[in-house]
């Protein structure tokens, strides 16, 4: 803060500690601790003085600690529990993106893509304090379950083979083949978890026998992940 001090030609502050000049009628006041400060002014002769007195309250700056970066899967939400110091009274998180509830002073976040938080803290007297924590998005095969059986009976009960997961924006692209090579299924943009969209066991409108089959299977994730998977399907009247 710049201090001020007028009507003398020269000026003597003291403490002289925490000042950018002592001998000048306004020096930056830089303290520490809460602090006042005199300044006698005289004049050119040094025949005359007065003596004035300026208070300096110094607060302290909160403390603030986000918390330890989190990597969780594309779907997933996870809680950000910060640390404060007792004197905060309030909390602003930035991006608001991927944020699903404010749980005071922590957050709920259920990013898309890798996304870095960062939490600035304000006291009572306007003192701010800033500090961030990055949630690492992942998309991998803990976000796809694909069925390696299923029973196209009719019963109700797993019927259909389709993919299934969370943070599955859509499936690029699936294929079924036989022990041929044959394309007995071919689908391509559909969304994971829709069994309309997934395969019946026929070909061509006619029931296939129990068999194994081998897909292939192009999953495009939320944060733009591209997933490709291969294996085996057994299918069992």
């Amino acid at each position: 803060v710049q201090l001020n001090a007028t009507g003398a030609e020269s000026y003597t502050w003291s403490p002289g500690t925490g000042l950018s000049n002592p001998a000048i009628a306004s020096p930056i006041a830089s303290p520490v601790n809460s602090v006042t400060y005199q300044v006698i002014g005289t004049d050119s002769k040094g025949c005359f003085k007065d003596t004035g007195f300026v208070p300096i309250s110094v607060f302290p700056v909160p403390v603030v600690n986000a918390g330890v970066d989190q990597t969780i899967n594309v779907g997933q939400q996870t809680n950000i529990i910060p640390t404060i110091s007792t004197d905060v009274t309030g909390v602003l998180w930035t991006p608001t993106t991927g944020i699903v509830s404010n749980n005071y002073p922590g957050i709920t976040v259920k990013p898309t893509e890798t996304t870095e938080y960062t939490i600035e803290v304000r006291s009572a007297v306007g003192c701010t304090a800033t500090d961030k924590v990055s949630i690492f998005v992942l998309c991998n095969n803990a976000n796809v379950f694909v069925p390696n059986t299923f029973s196209p009976n009719g019963d109700g009960v797993n019927d259909v083979f389709y993919p299934r997961g969370t943070g599955v924006f859509r499936i690029k692209n699936l294929r079924i083949f036989n022990r041929w090579g044959q394309i007995v299924f071919d689908r391509s943009n559909i969304n994971a978890n829709d069994a309309s969209a997934g395969w019946d066991g026929t070909l061509n409108g006619k029931k296939l026998p129990s068999d194994v089959f081998v897909y292939t299977l192009e999953v495009v994730c939320e944060n733009n992940t591209t997933l490709v998977f291969k294996g085996n399907i057994a299918l069992v009247n």
